[in-house]
C-alpha cells in the first residue's frame, strides 16, 4: 500500500510505502501522510495530472485510523477529547492518545470498520462516523479522500511542540501536556483490536442518495438543502461576485459530495447564471472547483457559518443557526484571543482626528454611534460630511431627504463648491463625479428595521459604514413610539455585531430637552437608546446672534463605553460642516 508524504503542506506529493512511515518521525518539522492508502497506480495519476484531486481509484483504511479533533483554544480541544473517549469507550473501540502540537489526535484500528476497498470508502466512512456520533467531537474533514495528518514526533510550526503519544490522565493538566510535548517520545507499539462497530458495507443504498446531483432526499443528514446559505446561493444569481459564492458553493459541496458531483451541481450552477452581457466560462468553473481541492496548501477550502458571504445567506430556520448563536458565549480565553486578533488586526475602525486633527475618538466595528439632535440641526448634513472625510465603504440609509438634495450636497462638500459652482458645471452637461462617490451607495427607501440584514446581505461590497437617517422612521408594527425606538435601535446593535460594522444614526430629543438641554437620557421615543448605543453624541447649533443663522455645530460626546469623549465646535460653510481651531471657543 502506498501513502502520500509531505514536508510542509506546500512540499507534498511524496509517495512511499505506508510501512516506510517511521522513516518521516522525529522531523523538527510540519511533516503529514495521507490518512488513507492507495494502490500503486496513485503515483501514476499524479504523474500525468499534476494533481490528486479527481482521482479514482480504491482508496483503503490505514491499521490506524486517525480522528482529529481542535478547538479556538487547547482547553475547548481537551474538553471535546474527553467526550469522544467517552464514545470511544461505549462502543467498546480501543484508542491511542496523541497530542497534535494544538490539539488532539485519537488512532483507532481499522479492524472499528467492516469494510473494503473502493473509490468512495472516503464517503461512506464519513456517513457510519457521522450517524455513530463521532463528529459531534471529531472534525468531519479527516475523512477527506486525500486528506493529510500530522506524523507522530514531528514538530508543529504552530505552537513549536511535537505530535505526541500521551496517557488520558494527562488531559487534566494542559500545560502539563504542552511540558511534555517539547520533545519527541517513544511510542507505543500495542497493536490495537476489537469487533468491528461500523458497518460501512451496508450504507451503500445512503451513499448513493449523497450522489445525487438534485438534492432530492430531504431528509437526510447531510443535505445542503436544509441548509438555507447553501439552497440560497444554489438559487441565487449575485451578479459582479458569481467566483466569490462559486468558491464558497463548491467548498461545501466537496466535503459532502464526490467530485464527479460537485463539478456536475457547479457546471449547472454555472449555466443558470452565465449570461451574453457577463459570460461566466466553463473553464474559470473548473479553476474555482479544482481550488477547492488544491488550494489552502493542497488542504482546500473551507468555509463555516462565520464566514461573511455565507453568513449573508443565513437564515434562523437553519439547524445550525442555534449553534452558531451559541458561538457568542465565549470563555476567558476566547475573550482574550478576541482581543488579541483584533489589536493585530487591520482594520481598526475610524478616528475623528482623521478629519479633525486635536480631536481622537475612535470608533470601532461592532459599535453603534447615536446622535442626538433638536429639528433642523443640520444633523443629516453633518453625517454627509463625516462619511466624505473618512471615504470608507459607506451604506446610507436616507429616508428624508431626495436622492437630488443627498447628491449636491455630497458633490458641493467635495468639490467646495457653492450653488453657482454646482449648476454651471452641470448645465454644461458634464459628470464624472461619481468616480469620487465609489465608497458610497445610498438607499431611499424606508424598511423595517429587521430587514436591514437582508439588505446588507444583498450589497455587492460588504460596507465598513451603515448609517440610518433616521431611526424613527424606520417602519414598525408597533404603535408605541417607545416601543418602536426601542425595536429599532437593538436592531442596529445586533446588525454592528453580526456584520461587524460601524453604524451610524440619528435620534430626535424630546420637548424637555430641546429647551432645558441635552443630556444621556434626551433622546426622543425611549430611554433605551442610551443602553442601544456605545456612542451617544449630542449635536446643538450655533447661532448668529444677528442673523440667527446657524453659524457653527457643537458635537459633545454624553456617553462612552470606552474612555475617549469629544467636545468640539465646527464651522458651518455652506453646505460644509469642519473643523477649524478656536471657533466659539
Amino acid at each position: 500500500m502506498i501513502k502520500e508524504f509531505a514536508l510542509g503542506l506546500a512540499n507534498r506529493h511524496y509517495f512511499r510505502d505506508a510501512a516506510d512511515v517511521n522513516e518521516f518521525m522525529n522531523m523538527d518539522n510540519d511533516t503529514f501522510m495521507s490518512l488513507y492508502e492507495y494502490d500503486d497506480d496513485i503515483k501514476d495519476y499524479f504523474s500525468k495530472t499534476k494533481k490528486l484531486a479527481g482521482y479514482k481509484g480504491n482508496i483503503y483504511i490505514p491499521d490506524e485510523f486517525i480522528l482529529d479533533v481542535d478547538g479556538s483554544n487547547l482547553d475547548q480541544a481537551r474538553d471535546k477529547v474527553k467526550g469522544l473517549l467517552i464514545l470511544l469507550n461505549d462502543l467498546d473501540i480501543p484508542y491511542k492518545l496523541f497530542f497534535s502540537g494544538t490539539g488532539f489526535h485519537a488512532h483507532i484500528p481499522s479492524d472499528a470498520f467492516r469494510w473494503k476497498p473502493a473509490p468512495d470508502l472516503h464517503l461512506k466512512v464519513k456517513h457510519a462516523l457521522t450517524n455513530a456520533g463521532i463528529f459531534e467531537y471529531a472534525d468531519p474533514s479527516v475523512t477527506d479522500k486525500i486528506r493529510l495528518i500530522r506524523v507522530p514526533n514531528t514538530k508543529n510550526s504552530k505552537s513549536n511542540l511535537y505530535k505526541v503519544q500521551i496517557k488520558e490522565n494527562m488531559l487534566n493538566d494542559v500545560n502539563k501536556i504542552k511540558e511534555y510535548a517539547k520533545f519527541p517520545k517513544e511510542l507505543d507499539d500495542i497493536l490495537l483490536e476489537c469487533n468491528p462497530v461500523f458497518d460501512v458495507l451496508s450504507d451503500t443504498k445512503s451513499i448513493k442518495a449523497e450522489e445525487d446531483p438534485q438534492f432530492i432526499s430531504k431528509g437526510r443528514n447531510p443535505d445542503p438543502v436544509n441548509y438555507p446559505c447553501i439552497s440560497g446561493m444554489i438559487a441565487d444569481n449575485p451578479v459582479g461576485r458569481r467566483h466569490t459564492v462559486a468558491l464558497r458553493l463548491s467548498a461545501w459541496l466537496r466535503w459532502l459530495y464526490p467530485e464527479e458531483t460537485v463539478r456536475l451541481v457547479m457546471e449547472n450552477w454555472r449555466q443558470q447564471v452565465d449570461n451574453p452581457n457577463s459570460r461566466f466560462k466553463q473553464e474559470e468553473m473548473d479553476k474555482i472547483v479544482d481550488s477547492c481541492y488544491d488550494g489552502h496548501d493542497g488542504q482546500g477550502y473551507r468555509y463555516g457559518c462565520q464566514d461573511p458571504v455565507m453568513d449573508e445567506y443565513c437564515k434562523n430556520t437553519c439547524k445550525l443557526y442555534k449553534s452558531k448563536k451559541n458561538q457568542t458565549l465565549m470563555s476567558s480565553a476566547d475573550m482574550e484571543i478576541n482581543l488579541i486578533n483584533f489589536l493585530n488586526s487591520d482594520q481598526q475602525g475610524i478616528n475623528f482626528n482623521e478629519i479633525y486633527p486635536d480631536v481622537n475618538f475612535p470608533i470601532y466595528p461592532g459599535e453603534v454611534v447615536i446622535i442626538q439632535a433638536p429639528p433642523k440641526s443640520m444633523k443629516t448634513m453633518l453625517l454627509q460630511n463625516w462619511m466624505n472625510g473618512f471615504k470608507k465603504p459607506t451604506y446610507f440609509i436616507e429616508m428624508e431627504m431626495s436622492p437630488r438634495q443627498i447628491w449636491t450636497r455630497f458633490v458641493q462638500m467635495e468639490m467646495k463648491w457653492d450653488e453657482n459652482d454646482l449648476r454651471d458645471h452641470y448645465m454644461q452637461s458634464k459628470n464624472g463625479m461619481d468616480e469620487r462617490f465609489k465608497w458610497l451607495t445610498v438607499d431611499y427607501s424606508t424598511p423595517y428595521a429587521h430587514e436591514l440584514d437582508k439588505k446588507l446581505a444583498m450589497l455587492a461590497v460588504k460596507p465598513e459604514i451603515l448609517v440610518v437617517d433616521h431611526m424613527g422612521l424606520f417602519k414598525s408594527k408597533h404603535r408605541d413610539p417607545n416601543m418602536k425606538i426601542e425595536e429599532a435601535s437593538q436592531a442596529l446593535m445586533e446588525i454592528a455585531v453580526k456584520h461587524n460594522i460601524i453604524v451610524f444614526t440619528v435620534s430626535e430629543i424630546t420637548k424637555q430637552a430641546f429647551h432645558e438641554g441635552m443630556s444621556v437620557a434626551s433622546a426622543k421615543g425611549s430611554f433605551r437608546v442610551a443602553y442601544n448605543t456605545n456612542k451617544l453624541l449630542s449635536v446643538k447649533p450655533l447661532r448668529s446672534v444677528k442673523t440667527g443663522e446657524i453659524e457653527a455645530i457643537n458635537v459633545k460626546c454624553e456617553a462612552n463605553r470606552e474612555r475617549e469623549s469629544m467636545n468640539v465646535n465646527l464651522k458651518v460653510d455652506n453646505t460644509r460642516i469642519y473643523y477649524e481651531k478656536d471657533v466659539f471657543s
